[in-house]
């Protein structure tokens, strides 16, 4: 049995994405050194966790039309080595003004790299099997924040914050050269694809499976804007992300003030639900495909009701092991929706639309990060620096999205023969 290129082109996205994440994640180790050193209360953390959300999402349809009219190896690449600079460059700041507008510039580099990274999917893998190659790389959306907790409290003490920046700059260079070796724009471009893979990607291409499901059949970016699928997928992105985003970055901070875990402790267990969170996002495609074709929706939903009375019941709770216990399961359940939300963009969106359509939809994601930190800086200092009630913020935005997904999304069976229309099967 060989190890067929696409495998080996979905490996090097995953490392360069499960890097990607371990940079934008590192801020919210060192926030409480950052904010000792700078001066800085909650509001200006805030501040500086959502410049890199603005820049990260005023990029994500202009990196998607990149990608679309250079193709998605140069728009990679050229992240890549942008982004790896900045997070160096966050190691030398000396003030908040410096530090917003470096980690606005980050946000731009690593803002240009998602809709590429989808291009890429589109190109090499078929509706047969797209939605599980999607999850797999997805997954480092978990797997890096666990990475990143684990790596931080090990760097922290030994290489202080500004250190800890240099080092995480310097892994860009071994993604770049990753990328250089086995990322090309489509599995046709690529010299090294055997015949016999090629074949077996044509006969995917054809099969039931890849055609259970419509796809919207739009000519240009504005067309596909036209179809009311992607604006529920666009606020669907958007409201999932508060809750996302804001576990994501304000869990290292809320171990330290309201479990009052030390450095070392927060480092291994903020670092515990995020790695169930990658083994839910990695099954999450393949359970969505198998299972779930034409029915989505269910899958996204039952995760989300059963993750939130998770993550309710550890803000809830005293004793650490039950309350990691909530925390991993939510990890689980919650990256398992995550995964499963985006495998219907993967089915939904053309491949030529591919950069563009993917990179609209994670611009509403990317909003919700951006306000996500800015709500709850604010949340928690009306309420006395109270770092639990930024929880409670994160689990509203939950049930809203919850319900929307519920309500929102309307799917063709996968039963059922696809119908001579242009009508989408998602609305």
């Amino acid at each position: 049995m060989t190890f067929k290129t696409s495998y080996k082109v979905g490996l090097a996205v995953l490392l360069c994405y499960l890097v990607a994440w371990l940079d934008r994640m590192a801020i919210n180790m060192t926030i409480p050194f950052i904010r000792t050193e700078l001066d800085v209360g909650p509001e200006r953390i805030g501040w500086i966790l959502s410049a890199f959300f603005l820049g990260y999402a005023l990029f994500q349809i202009p990196g998607g039309m990149l990608a679309d009219r250079i193709g998605p190896r140069k728009v990679i690449l050229f992240a890549l080595a942008w982004w790896s600079v900045f997070t160096a460059l966050t190691g030398v700041v000396g003030g908040l003004a410096s530090m917003l507008a470096v980690r606005f510039l980050f946000g731009i580099g690593e803002g240009i790299f998602p809709a590429a990274v989808w291009k890429v999917i589109g190109n090499w893998y078929t509706k047969k099997n797209r939605g599980t190659a999607n999850a797999i790389i997805l997954s480092s959306v978990a797997f890096g924040p666990a990475i990143s907790s684990l790596l931080l409290a090990w760097f922290l003490p030994k290489l202080g914050w500004r250190g800890s920046f240099f080092a995480l700059g310097g892994a860009g260079v071994l993604c770049l050269l990753a990328a250089w070796l086995y990322i090309t724009n489509s599995i046709q471009d690529n010299p090294k694809v055997s015949r016999e893979e090629l074949e077996e990607f044509e006969r995917d291409s054809r099969s039931q499976a890849a055609n259970a499901e419509q796809t919207l059949e739009k000519a240009s970016f504005g067309q596909l804007l036209s179809s009311p699928a992607i604006w529920v997928l666009f606020f669907v992105a958007l409201i999932y992300n508060l809750t996302m985003y804001g576990w994501l970055n304000w869990l290292p901070t809320y171990l330290l003030e309201v479990k009052k875990l030390s450095l070392t402790k927060t480092g291994l267990l903020g670092a515990l639900p995020f790695l169930f969170g990658g083994i839910g996002c990695t099954l999450a495609g393949y359970v969505s495909d198998r299972w779930f074709r034409g029915r989505r929706k269910y899958l996204v939903f039952g995760c989300q009701a059963l993750g939130g009375i998770c993550l309710y019941l550890f803000t809830q709770i005293n004793d650490p092991v039950p309350y990691m216990i909530a925390q991993c399961i939510a990890g689980f359940l919650l990256f398992m929706a995550a995964g499963a939300i985006w495998t219907l963009p993967m089915i939904l969106v053309p491949p030529k639309l591919m950069g563009s359509g993917s990179g609209f939809i994670n611009t509403g994601g990317q909003i919700g990060g951006f306000l996500t930190n800015i709500l709850i800086g604010k949340v928690i200092e009306w309420n006395g620096n109270d770092y639990a009630t930024g929880f409670h913020f994160m689990l509203g935005a939950l049930v809203v999205a919850a319900l929307l997904v519920l309500a929102g999304i309307r799917e063709q069976s996968a039963a059922a023969p696809p119908k001579p229309s242009t009508e989408p099967a998602l609305s």
